[in-house]
């Protein structure tokens, strides 16, 4: 356990450090954009605090390490409509690996340190929509642009120690204006779970998004969006979990997320959940209105899963997504 609390301690000391590049004076100065606007239902209902608590394949996207939680495989995909015509589409599947000796004697994956981990892959695909195409004066062309962007991932997370969890994950990202850029990119997380005085289930993360590579029009080329996120999860009741993200990106000043998760059976194999949270990225003075607050739901019936997450963002409009999951 002490060296447990140290490894995470380290961690965290090194934060500051990491970040001090970062802050508004970079706004505007990341490709890629489309890597920070989340991408599954249930994050998207929590405000997109959940780097501590995801625990499914969608933590392909958010923090590998969380891919340690899987006892099984899970598929999930998820269509997301935006702003004017944009929309984002989110597929991925992750399984865990057992070790032979595992097989052997059956035992459960999470209580067995020599397993192997859980590996996933996943695709993020975002459209913006036909745009008229302009010169540099302004004056239109007669064509018309479709903006496209996609990343490809492939991740590892599994338990290195009694309640650590480690992971990683590489991207490969690619946009497409008029013409098209492509680069890699590296993805590091952990998490330390433990239990609070009252036997309260809490888990403590960090994990840095988008290390490396850049997108390069022709001569110009543009960084991807690093983000380092540390994220708390504490679970208050057996259905009521909260959550807290505090993230760095190198493109903005830092800025908090809170989310909300109530988790209620309804029968034998149904339960439902509701879902808010609050998302300091994006805030009134950005696009006026009502920005931030998020709310969701979903139901789980067996091994299917369904879940939807809005978040209004202001002037520009709201983000609705829908995810679909199976569990086998």
């Amino acid at each position: 356990m002490r060296n447990t609390i140290s490894v995470v301690l380290l961690l965290l000391a090194a934060l500051p450090a990491a970040a001090g590049g970062f802050g508004s004076s970079q706004e505007g100065t990341s490709g890629g954009s489309f890597l920070k606007l989340g991408a599954d239902a249930r994050a998207a209902g929590m405000g997109g605090a959940v780097r501590a608590v995801v625990d499914d394949a969608t933590a392909i996207y958010w923090n590998p390490a969380g891919l340690a939680g899987l006892r099984y495989r899970h598929a999930t995909m998820t269509h997301g409509a935006a702003y004017q015509s944009t929309f984002q589409d989110f597929l991925a599947y992750a399984q865990p690996v057992e070790s032979v000796f595992a097989r052997q004697t059956g035992r459960e994956r999470d209580l067995r340190p020599d397993q192997l981990g859980t590996i996933g892959v996943a695709v993020l695909y975002q459209n913006s929509g036909s745009i008229s195409e302009v010169d540099n004066t302004a004056a239109p062309t007669g064509d018309r642009i479709t903006p496209q962007d996609l990343a490809v991932f492939i991740a590892w997370g599994a338990t290195v120690s009694r309640g650590l969890d480690v992971g990683v994950g590489l991207k490969y990202v690619t946009s497409k204006i008029k013409k098209t850029a492509q680069t890699g990119a590296v993805d590091l997380g952990a998490r330390w779970r433990t239990w609070l005085p009252g036997e309260f289930p809490y888990a403590l993360s960090l994990s840095v998004q988008n290390i490396g590579g850049q997108l390069k029009f022709k001569d110009v080329g543009d960084p991807l969006p690093l983000i380092i996120s540390v994220g708390q999860a504490l679970k208050i009741t057996k259905g009521i979990v909260v959550t807290f993200d505090l993230n760095a990106p190198r493109d903005r000043s830092p800025y908090p997320c809170f989310g909300l998760e109530w988790r209620v059976p309804m029968q034998q194999s149904l339960s439902a959940a509701l879902r808010t949270g609050y998302d300091r990225r994006l805030t009134g003075d950005d696009s006026g209105g009502l920005t931030g607050l998020t709310f969701g739901g979903g139901l789980a019936l067996q091994r299917f899963g369904v879940d939807y997450g809005w978040s209004p963002a202001g002037g520009l409009g709201s983000t609705h997504k829908l995810s679909l999951s199976y569990r086998f």
